[in-house]
């Protein structure tokens, strides 16, 4: 079974939760679909700033190559910024091929609240023709521990045996 996990992060909470995830996924063969803001702080917000304004053009090359056509299942990471998912979650939605028909799973990295960022999550993933088998919110204040995202990894493998 092999097992996509897209994601975005800008602080690298949700990199650590995702790759939390995967530690624990031993029914699958994971590969990556990682946006990640690399660099000082200023700099990771000018291209926020981009995403947030439709402008993709840094991620063109991977965005137009992204398919889920050779996955059996699709996790999609995202961090909650004012109740909602960055825009990159969309266009990765939007661009991804063959993903009608597909499962998927959908998670967030929250400080505070983050439910609606995982229903909105889960309600554009399903509008693109893949099915939600679960979803979740990871919260933390400060810091993001791991031992939630196990817990997690762990029944996503469970749903397989």
């Amino acid at each position: 079974m092999k097992i996509l996990i897209a994601y975005f992060t800008m602080g690298g909470r949700t990199k650590k939760t995702a790759e939390a995830i995967a530690s624990v996924l031993t029914n699958y063969e994971v590969s990556y679909f990682p946006v990640e803001l690399t660099g000082k702080f200023i700099k990771k917000l000018k291209i926020l700033d981009k995403f947030e304004k439709k402008d993709f053009s840094s991620l063109e090359t991977e965005l137009n190559t992204l398919d889920a056509a050779s996955y059996d299942l699709i996790i999609f990471g995202m961090p909650t910024y004012g109740n909602k998912p960055p825009q990159i979650f969309d266009e990765i939605v939007a661009r991804m091929g063959n993903l009608s028909g597909k499962r998927a799973i959908v998670f967030n990295t929250a400080r505070f609240t983050g439910g609606k960022t995982r229903d909105y999550m889960k309600a554009k993933v399903e509008e693109a023709g893949a099915q939600v088998i679960d979803k979740s919110k990871f919260r933390k204040v400060l810091w993001i521990g791991v031992k939630n995202a196990i817990k997690f990894g762990k029944r996503i493998n469970e749903r397989q045996e």
